[in-house]
């Protein structure tokens, strides 16, 4: 699945804020406390081998006092020689490493060192020359009072912190905008009317927006006008209609030739008057109706009493909350088309797991695959002769789609193994729990299928 703009966006700034912030913390090791640690090293390794050596040139009687000393102003323990201290291990610190390489420059060999722990406190431990006989030299952790550790750990989780942070607002300022043009520009693929979107921010992000506006005044202005035109064509049609059907009333029905000659010119009126209808209803307003909870058994099984092509098995209650109007508008165009285009039975079947979805099966000739979605253009046809035996206005489809997108309902078009189409309606999510009464429920308030509610995936 590709990730979304904010995501991708947030992706790029963390690798890019959090490389800058690797390089500047490795630059500010480098060029600035590299060369303090060096210099304290150096400073450090001269008095400990200055101490050893002015160690080695006094006599007995006044090393002692000399250790003493050299312990309480430079926290530093010289031990007497031939002494070695208690559990001398081994232990990493970055500070110690570089004063060992210091100490063998000045001394000019290898020098021995390690660590250990005294009434809790860390010491490390140098042996160094000091005359004859070379002695310990020791300093506690604590004379160095620096935690690298700790502050690397501090520097690293800051700098995570700030840079998801960062990253995150700025991320989001630029694809904020962008999402909400992506929601409106989805409401107006749906037919609706989105309120218009704030106009500010970056001058590109401003400027599209502005647009965006622009093109949904001038959809709505369509929509507006379509509606005004198709009124007036209907109000202007149906007049002249009118008085040729008073004109027709007022013939002389003499001989059988002009009867039937009459009788069919009434038809062609009446056709003429259903096409005009139809125009007209597709050119109101189709929006979202009031939902409630409908039984979708009961509402089928009315569209489908009384014609015998309609084949539908009584299911058992299935409630789900939904405008009855506009799906009783939508399912009777669609069975409509299908007994025109097919001779056999239409199947309608309901599927009640939720989501529920309502079934259209027919063996008509089918609908190619890249005309799946031209059919739902209004005055459309796969037939291209516009006979009015071979086919209807090419308005019902278009109607049903318009209503779909109002309400939240989905169609989809598909082959039918054997020959004919499927038409798949998918109702909207439940969001609230249905009432208790109509029918057995879920926790969930969702109806408990039939396997007779269950559509035959397979035909």
């Amino acid at each position: 699945m590709p990730l979304s703009l904010f995501s991708r966006a947030l992706v790029t700034l963390i690798v890019t804020f959090g490389l800058f912030a690797f390089l500047a913390f490795a630059a500010v090791v480098q060029f600035a406390l590299a060369p303090v640690v060096d210099r304290s090293t150096q400073d450090l390794s001269a008095l400990m081998l200055l101490a050893t050596r002015a160690l080695g040139h006094l006599e007995p009687e006044r090393q002692a006092d000399f250790r003493a000393r050299i312990d309480r102003d430079y926290g530093l323990r010289l031990l007497a020689p031939g002494q070695q201290p208690r559990g001398l291990g081994h232990h990493y610190f970055p500070y110690m490493a570089r004063l060992e390489r210091t100490l063998a420059e000045r001394a000019g060999a290898p020098v021995a060192a390690g660590s250990n722990l005294e009434d809790g406190e860390r010491w490390f431990w140098v042996h160094l020359p000091a005359g004859a006989d070379p002695i310990w030299v020791g300093f506690p952790r604590e004379r160095i009072q620096s935690r690298p550790y700790e502050g690397i750990f501090l520097v690293v989780v800051v700098s995570i912190v700030l840079v998801i942070l960062s990253a995150a607002l700025l991320a989001r300022r630029v694809t904020g905008p962008l999402e909400r043009l992506s929601a409106a520009a989805e409401q107006v693929a749906k037919g609706l009317s989105p309120a218009p979107l704030p106009e500010t921010g970056p001058r590109e992000l401003a400027s599209l927006a502005r647009q965006f506006n622009a093109m949904s005044r001038e959809v709505r202005e369509l929509l507006a006008n379509r509606t005004v035109l198709l009124a007036g064509i209907s109000h202007d049609l149906r007049t002249p209609l009118t008085r040729l059907r008073l004109a027709l009333e007022m013939l002389p029905r003499d001989a059988p030739d002009q009867v039937d000659l009459l009788e069919r010119m009434e038809r062609d009126l009446d056709e003429m008057n259903g096409l005009i209808g139809q125009a007209t209803e597709l050119g109101k307003r189709l929006g979202r109706g009031d939902p409630r909870w409908v039984d979708l058994a009961k509402l089928l099984g009315d569209l489908c009493q009384g014609n015998p092509r309609l084949k539908w098995e009584s299911a058992r209650s299935c409630r789900h909350r939904v405008d009855p109007l506009a799906l009783r508008r939508i399912v009777g165009n669609l069975l409509e088309n299908a007994l025109r285009y097919s001779q056999d039975q239409v199947e309608v079947r309901l599927d009640c797991r939720q989501p529920p979805q309502i079934l259209v099966l027919d063996r008509g000739p089918g609908i190619p695959e890249e005309e799946r979605n031209a059919v739902f253009r209004p005055f459309y046809r796969l037939e291209r002769s516009r006979s009015r035996r071979t086919g209807g206005s090419g308005l019902g489809l278009a109607i049903s789609r318009q209503l779909a997108l109002a309400n939240g309902i989905e169609i989809c078009l598909e082959p039918r193994p054997g020959g004919g189409t499927i038409v798949t309606l998918g109702l909207a999510e439940r969001v609230t729990a249905a009432p208790s009464q109509g029918g057995p429920t879920s926790v969930h308030g969702s109806v408990t299928p039939n396997p007779v509610d269950a559509p035959d995936r397979s035909a």
